[in-house]
């Protein structure tokens, strides 16, 4: 029997690593690494249609300084010239009001007859947490390139409720 093989502890039963004078392997240590996760691609500019929810989250930046990240993942339902089985990613800096702004346009988008003023801290929670109370909701959106004042340009995405 193998170290992997019925014993119901999968890959957490990997057996010692020989004693006295094993050469170094590149696998010391390993447990340590942490895993970068795959993510998809940002939803691009110059699209239109309907997206359902895989997952909100909120995470932390390292490369802005641990700031908070809201990130909703999306799954193209019917977007013209999109495969259906395309999986986007819309991040949005959750500490800084425009953003906040859009975040609440998006959730406004997925519940079209609730009470935005009702749309509070324990909803965001409770959207992002571990339940996933929006996954399988469906949004339609408009995503478009906005040049900046400085010449870059960001895309913008303008959410709407899914037709009925």
């Amino acid at each position: 029997m193998t170290w992997n093989q019925n014993n119901n502890q999968g890959w957490g039963a990997a057996p010692a690593a020989p004693m006295g004078g094993a050469q170094p392997s590149p696998w010391d240590n390993f447990g340590s690494i942490e895993a970068a996760p795959a993510r998809n691609g940002y939803i691009p500019a110059g699209f239109a249609g309907e997206l359902e929810v895989l997952e909100l989250k909120v995470v932390s930046s390292a490369k802005n300084n641990n700031r908070p990240i809201f990130v909703a993942s999306f799954r193209a339902i019917a977007v013209p010239s999109v495969e259906p089985v395309v999986c986007w990613d819309w991040v949005a800096k959750a500490d800084e009001r425009p953003y906040l702004i859009n975040i609440k346009a998006l959730v406004c988008a997925l519940n079209p007859n609730g009470d935005p003023r009702s749309f509070g801290r324990e909803v965001m929670e409770a959207l992002t947490g571990p339940e996933q109370p929006a996954r399988g909701l469906r949004v339609r959106f408009r995503s478009e390139a906005i040049e900046t004042k400085r010449g870059s340009s960001f895309t913008k995405i303008h959410w709407f409720p899914a037709a009925l």
